[in-house]
């Protein structure tokens, strides 16, 4: 006879695991037990539970029944599934069970006790399918059981939020459609939830999600309905679609794109759409700025691009600032504005320009770098050549000006895989490569014309700089010579700007200067004749030995005791896992004994032959040795004077050879006439055996064999030697600090009417703002923030800067902050750099020299005038946390100052 069987009974090995558990708890050690359910919906399994056997075993009758526990291990469990009633079993088999009776397996009652409950909320009772949600609850509990319901009580929300939180990967703490989206940005979460399925069960896996969903708030139908559909991923990828086109301004394109996706989610409300829209955007951006999470979100973009194409959207994602798509289309917007440089207009330049660097991934697309150089090209382009005639004139515009146009041609001819930006960086770079070539004829004459023979008038030569201004230096300051063979102007530029950015030093000006120095290169300007007069303090040439020779000599002509001169594979270390060698980290750490160190660096010269100078980005990571050298000086208070022999030009396969020359860039004065593109040098300054060559002058022209670069020549960027001091901040020292080195349209487009904008020029600081600077006389009292100022009768103001540290009110926040590591005077001419600057904004390697800090302690410093500006915590001053750019904000210093610029 059959016994009524609960529907849908089945007896599972979590359900008989449970139920051994409570057996355990009821001081029965082993034995059988019986359980009325299904034998047909049971599978028969064996299984090992707290070291003990298990067998789950079904029995259509009694005879099965009786058998089964005849079989039974002694020592183990066995559970025994029948529907046979007891009058079937008799009272026989009834004792031979534990608790001499069968029970009914009531999975929820093993889940109360997996969660160590004392009962079970209604409301989880009532989830669809509750007792197969169970079964899966079960089949999921750890070995020690799931963590103890709070109060004692398992609600839903402790029991599915259990679930999600160790098989899905939902973080701890509160879930709201912020953490959701989060959540489904994980890389194969729907794989995850496929396998939970297999495992747990159609059923607990939908109440899982169905309560994830419902933690999302008004998005939950949106989110629910991908849920259940499997997929998961495509939440945020939706949402960052539905952004762009809830937003845009075409409202019927944008509708009938939303029409073509609905199927994607069905009937729900508007409301979660523009739910998920709102914050799917915050949620990406958090994900590109993680190192970890960035792929997660450059996948969650591509496939958003992907849904924009199904909804045949393309041409709305412009006003994204997330999709790819639309990042493509603001740099084919920039693309436009290329097309007529130098005509251009720079209006529409710079807000075409605005448009790309406010997208989220322009700090990450490898297009953007191209671009930016096109738009400092742009702007360069539409500047004036100033009126120039001598050569050291011509130098100084070469290291000031042309070396950064050279770093952004750098950049710009890598190229980019965009067809209408290349072709439109190809029209500035044709633009770039004429004036250029008009100033290296220039440069050229004047070289010939002046920097063969003695002396030049304003201009150090190379073979002076060591004399003039190394050893002068070296007798007040312990300092460590760089010498990066083959580093151009333009390579200067970058190196210098990761240095001081990334180390704790600052650029100084050599003595007497009032910007970053050149210095000329011995002709022909290749290593062996240059390098060894700058070692050597005199025109020469030579190779290591004579360098060396060479420079101990000069040292002791010039008492100055001890030197040591390391060349190339001498900076390398025979110790596993040291970068550089024992001695001469000890040489420069020995301030004492040695006033003077001298290493030659030759990566970049290397990479003329074997690899690409131009593709390269230069940093003092790049060049090797440069970042351990830089860092036992700064370890042992050295000064470092960082130069070159002489520089290169590079080869960009649109060159050509011009016979066989004695070097790659110049060929004997006796091999025939003189082109237009070469310049005859002939003097005692230039090296050659009868002390002439010609030399080449456009960078396209060459002697010898195809290589990446070359030098000998007379082109600026061969000739013009940059020379730069760095002081770290355990040297005290009476240096003034370098101006910014960067030309005012490198970050900026430069000075724009009206208003007193402006920015800092190549010299530091620009003058006084253009317009009236009026300013409030404040009450003694510190003012309110709803104060309105009135003007002042116009007349000769203070500029913005004195105005502001004049104030009561700032006088009230000095008394209020306390001291502070900043002067007034900083303070004030921070304020009138960026009250000078495009857009009152200035990127930290302006703002550094301002303050006289080193670029890396910008973020310290400006969180110190941040704390003294920022009444009651408003931004007067901000910084972007990513960039360290630092903003002004007019409006606010008017309303919290009463300090304002008129027209």
């Amino acid at each position: 006879m059959t016994a009524d069987v609960i529907p849908g009974a089945t007896v599972t090995p979590a359900v008989a695991r449970a139920i051994i558990d409570q057996a355990r708890a009821s001081r029965y050690p082993h034995g059988v037990l019986g359980l009325r359910a299904s034998p047909a919906a049971t599978r028969q399994v064996s299984f090992t539970h707290r070291d003990q056997p298990v067998q789950i075993v079904p029995a259509a009758s009694a005879l099965a029944v009786r058998e089964a526990i005849r079989q039974a291990e002694p020592s183990g469990w066995l559970v025994v599934v029948t529907d046979r009633s007891d009058d079937d079993l008799g009272p026989g088999l009834l004792a031979q069970f534990v608790w001499q009776r069968l029970r009914h397996p009531n999975p929820w009652q093993a889940v109360q006790q997996r969660f160590s409950a004392n009962g079970v909320d209604a409301k989880l009772l009532q989830t669809r399918q509750a007792r197969e949600v169970a079964t899966g609850l079960l089949e999921l509990s750890p070995p020690d059981g799931w963590p103890p319901a709070p109060a004692g009580v398992l609600t839903r929300d402790h029991a599915l939020g259990c679930v999600a939180r160790t098989e899905l990967g939902l973080p701890d703490g509160p879930v709201d459609l912020i953490t959701v989206l989060h959540w489904s940005t994980q890389r194969g979460l729907a794989a995850t939830i496929a396998r939970l399925r297999a495992r747990a069960g159609e059923a607990t896996v939908d109440a899982v999600l169905d309560w994830i969903a419902e933690a999302a708030g008004e998005a939950a139908p949106l989110v629910a309905a991908l849920l259940r559909a499997g997929n998961p991923s495509d939440i945020v990828p939706l949402g960052v679609v539905l952004d762009c086109l809830l937003q845009s301004p075409t409202r019927q394109d944008a509708e009938l794109a939303l029409a073509r996706l609905e199927h994607r989610w069905g009937d729900v409300p508007r409301a979660a759409l523009q739910a998920t829209a709102r914050l799917s955007g915050v949620v990406v951006t958090g994900l590109l700025g993680g190192r970890a999470t960035v792929e997660n979100a450059r996948q969650v973009l591509v496939r958003a691009d992907e849904l924009l194409t199904e909804a045949q959207a393309l041409p709305l994602a412009g006003a994204s600032r997330l999709l790819p798509s639309g990042l493509t289309r603001r740099l084919r917007a920039l693309a436009e504005t290329f097309r007529t440089v130098p005509n251009d207009d720079p209006v529409r330049l710079e807000a075409a320009w605005a448009k790309v660097t406010e997208h989220e991934l322009s700090e990450v697309d490898p297009r953007v770098a191209p671009a930016r150089a096109g738009v400092r090209l742009a702007r360069w382009l539409r500047t004036p050549d100033v009126p120039t005639a001598t050569l050291a004139e011509l130098a100084g515009r070469h290291l000031a000006v042309d070396a950064w146009v050279d770093s952004a041609v750098n950049d710009a001819e890598t190229g980019v895989d965009e067809h209408s930006l290349a072709a439109a960086l190809e029209h500035v770079l044709g633009q770039v490569q004429q004036r250029r070539d008009d100033h290296d004829l220039v440069f050229a004459a004047a070289l010939a014309r002046e920097g063969c023979g003695g002396r030049v008038p304003g201009l150090l030569g190379l073979e002076d700089l060591l004399p003039e201004v190394v050893v002068p230096l070296a007798r007040k300051y312990p300092t460590l010579l760089l010498v990066l063979d083959g580093m151009s102007a333009g390579v200067a530029t970058e190196i210098l700007t990761h240095a001081t950015l990334e180390f704790d030093l600052q650029e100084c000006q050599l003595p007497g200067a009032t910007a970053r120095t050149p210095a000329l290169a011995v002709l022909p300007t290749v290593t062996e004749f240059s390098r060894a007069s700058l070692l050597s303090g005199r025109l020469t040439s030579g190779q290591q030995d004579a360098e060396r020779a060479g420079f101990e000599a000069l040292a002791q002509a010039h008492s100055l005791g001890e030197v040591k001169l390391v060349h190339k594979k001498g900076l390398d270390s025979s110790r596993q896992g040291f970068e550089l060698a024992d001695d001469v980290r000890q040489a420069i750490s020995d301030v004492d004994r040695y006033k003077l160190v001298g290493c030659v660096l030759n990566t970049i010269d290397d990479a003329l032959d074997r690899t690409d100078p131009g593709g390269t980005d230069w940093t003092a990571e790049t060049v090797k040795h440069l970042a351990p050298l830089l860092r036992a000086a700064m370890s042992a208070g050295r000064l470092v004077v960082l130069t070159s022999d002489h520089g290169h030009v590079v080869e960009r396969r649109r060159g050509t050879q011009r016979g066989t020359g004695v070097g790659g860039r110049y060929r004997a004065a006796t091999s025939g006439p003189v082109e237009a593109d070469e310049v005859l040098a002939s003097g005692p300054r230039v090296l050659t055996p009868d002390h002439q060559a010609v030399l080449a002058v456009n960078e396209r022209l060459r002697y010898g064999p195809l290589k990446a670069g070359y030098h000998g020549g007379a082109a600026p960027a061969e000739a013009v030697v940059p020379v730069a001091l760095l002081t770290p901040s355990t040297l005290v020292h009476d240096l003034v600090v370098a101006p910014v080195a960067e030309p005012d349209w490198w970050e900026t487009a430069g000075i724009s009417g009206g208003g007193g904008l402006g920015v800092l020029g190549a010299n530091g600081p620009a003058s006084a703002p253009s317009g009236r600077v009026a300013r409030v006389k404040a009450p003694e009292r510190q003012p309110d923030l709803f104060s309105e100022p009135e003007p002042v009768p116009a007349g000769d103001q203070p500029g913005v800067g004195a105005a502001l540290v004049a104030s009561a009110t700032y006088r009230a926040q000095k008394s209020l902050v306390g001291r502070l590591g900043v002067t007034d005077e900083a303070i004030a001419t921070l304020v009138d750099a960026l009250a000078s600057a495009t857009d009152r904004r200035l990127p930290a390697g302006r703002v550094a020299p301002v303050l006289g800090v080193s670029a890396n302690r910008v973020p310290m410093v400006m969180s110190q005038v941040a704390k003294l500006l920022n009444v009651e915590g408003y931004p007067v001053v901000s910084t972007d946390p990513a960039t360290q750019a630092v903003t002004l904000d007019a409006a606010l210093l008017a309303e919290q100052y009463g300090v304002y610029q008129t027209p």
